[in-house]
């Protein structure tokens, strides 16, 4: 079982849902320690304490955090970890749920 994703608005309606698969936590937290230097992406790390509120600063460092982690990341996973930093990035966004196990 992988993360649930929950996308608001700024209205607070939501605006999309999916699941970040457990392959790819396990491609970002698993492989390497490089992740505990991204102050944002480590709070993704423990999969059965996870349940983070991303907006404002917080959402935006996210994103920087996923930006710059990606040269790290797989061939195989980098779709699925582009998806990832799309889906949060888009300008529609204003605040990101994320959900472990």
């Amino acid at each position: 079982m992988g993360f649930d994703v929950v996308l608001y608005n700024k209205e607070g309606s939501e605006m999309g849902f999916y699941e970040l698969s457990e392959s790819l936590h396990n491609e970002i937290f698993n492989s390497k320690n490089l992740w505990r230097s991204y102050l944002e992406l480590r709070r993704l790390s423990d999969f059965y304490l996870t349940n983070e509120n991303f907006s404002g600063e917080r959402l935006s460092n996210l994103i920087t955090d996923l930006n710059n982690y990606k040269v790290f990341v797989s061939l195989d996973k980098l779709n699925e970890f582009e998806e990832f930093i799309k889906n949060v990035s888009s300008s529609d966004i204003d605040r990101v749920h994320i959900a472990g196990d």
